[in-house]
């Protein structure tokens, strides 16, 4: 009986260990791959998670507290008493700064060229700028060596980093005279005053020969010429591609009032040798705003077109062949002659295309000026003309103060050159000539003599921007005018359509 008991008894745990079983064995403990695992870690070692690490979000629901040890406690660090002048007030505040990317920058007492320099500064520094100056030309900046002072803020000189959005303006005096040339240009041998202009209908200025006190005069200016006593510039502004209008100012930059009205595309104005009158060019007749046409030729027929066109169209019908067209532009030039106190008028003898004309300082009869087939003089007195040379290229005449000699701007090849011509000899030279392996091959144009006639200012492109430049009248010591910071702030630009750019005066 007992042995049938223990055999049931074991029959019983048998079944019931192959039976499913709702009891939750003891679990078995396994070494697992680490890699599998994603631990939890510790509160304090969020301090150390990597920069780029996504910031988890605080949960929405208050967590419950987790004990902690204070064995995880540490005695903090003494914090170093730091000086009260070196606490930054507006720290997390972004500062702007600038780089010098050029060789070295003058520091100057101001924001302007008109204030001494005090310092240098050299390519690679790195500056806090402090401010800025009402133009926006100039930041005030401190030295690596703690001084304070202001430099361009043109970029070729200088690489913004941040916004100068929130940087205080700074208003200063027009600042001091400085009497010797800035940032190490030459000196001239002239002193006297350069009035320009930045481009066909730019701004106009007046500035130093030595690079200070640059003053805006006008805007919308074209063609701008001195009168013959230095104290009043006349100039044209258009009214959009069609009228334009005479004008003349005081140099001090007062007193602007229309000469000359209705006048359509006038330019390049010429003083009288008495600062009475002016002779302008104006557009006068030719073919403007041409509209299109069409012919139809038999197809026997020679086809006999007019010159001077741009064909749009052909088409070869029943009737025979079809040709639109359009004929270029053709616009004429000529001469007006305006009294300057009345303003009565009256229109010159001249060419077809008559352009730049200039007024003899010595011989007040005489007007020189770019006609049809080269430079051309003009007798004012009888209207008489006659041919001067016979180079469709020589353009722009300028007189030397004695009335001897021109200089021109000559159409060399692709570019454009500084020539003068002896009005006595008809000897031409040729004073600006790039290297033949230049290209391209630079720009210099636009001359203007020195009012003693012993140097000439041009303008050029040679080094990658347009600039003021002098030399002698042999073409020998060539030279940028001013310091490349007073360069950057005249924004020039020549576009070869007869303009004036400059005018050097007492």
């Amino acid at each position: 009986m007992r042995i049938w008991i223990v055999l049931n008894l074991l029959i019983l745990l048998i079944l019931t260990a192959c039976a499913p079983s709702n009891v939750t064995p003891t679990p078995t403990i396994v070494r697992l791959d680490r890699s599998a695992l994603t631990p939890t870690l510790p509160l304090e070692a969020v301090a150390d998670a990597p920069a780029t690490a996504t910031p988890i979000p605080f949960p929405s629901v208050t967590p419950t507290p987790t004990p902690f040890s204070s064995a995880l406690l540490t005695t903090p660090t003494p914090i170093a008493e730091v000086p009260a002048e070196t606490i930054n007030p507006t720290a997390g505040v972004s500062t702007p700064q600038v780089e010098i990317i050029t060789a070295g920058l003058n520091v100057r007492q101001g924001p302007g060229v008109n204030y001494p320099a005090i310092a240098t500064v050299a390519q690679g520094d790195v500056l806090n700028v402090t401010g800025i100056s009402a133009n926006r030309n100039w930041l005030q900046i401190v030295t690596p060596k703690g001084q304070p002072g202001w430099i361009s803020a043109q970029p070729e000189f200088t690489r913004l980093t941040g916004s100068l959005d929130e940087v205080p303006v700074v208003n200063s005096a027009a600042g001091p005279e400085v009497g010797s040339p800035s940032g190490g240009q030459r000196a001239t041998k002239n002193a006297g005053r350069l009035v320009f202009m930045t481009g066909s209908g730019g701004d106009l200025y007046a500035i130093n020969s030595d690079g200070t006190n640059l003053r805006h005069l006008a805007s919308g200016v074209i063609d701008p010429v001195v009168s013959p006593d230095g104290r009043q510039v006349a100039f044209t502004r258009w009214d959009g591609a069609e009228f334009g209008t005479l004008y003349v100012l005081n140099l001090d930059g007062s007193g602007e009032r229309a000469i000359l009205s209705e006048t359509r595309q006038a330019k390049s104005p010429a003083w009288s040798p008495d600062g009475q009158e002016i002779i302008v060019s104006f557009q006068h007749g030719g073919l403007r705003d041409p509209s299109p046409e069409c012919r139809t030729f038999d197809v026997d027929d020679g086809f006999q077109l007019p010159g001077n066109i741009k064909i749009t169209k052909t088409h070869v019908g029943v009737n025979g062949v079809t040709v639109c067209f359009v004929r270029l532009e053709d616009l004429q030039w000529s001469l007006r002659r305006v009294n300057v106190a009345t303003g009565k008028f009256e229109d010159m003898p001249a060419d077809t295309y008559t352009y730049n004309p200039a007024w003899d300082p010595t011989n007040p009869w005489r007007v020189i000026y770019d006609g049809d087939k080269g430079l051309m003089q003009l007798d004012v007195t009888n209207g008489s003309r006659q041919p001067i040379t016979t180079d469709l290229r020589d353009t722009g005449p300028v007189f030397s103060p004695d009335g001897a000699q021109l200089a021109l701007t000559y159409k060399q090849h692709d570019h454009w050159e500084v020539y003068t011509y002896d009005l006595k000899t008809g000897a031409r030279r040729r004073l600006t000539k790039p290297p033949i392996l230049a290209d391209p091959q630079y720009n210099s144009a636009a001359p203007a003599w020195s009012p003693d006639g012993t140097q000439l200012a041009f303008v050029t492109d040679r080094s990658g921007k347009w600039e003021i430049w002098v030399m002698n009248p042999d073409g020998s010591n060539q030279h940028p005018l001013f310091a490349p910071e007073v360069q950057a702030q005249l924004g020039l630009a020549y576009h070869g359509v007869n303009e004036r750019m400059l005018n050097w005066i007492r």
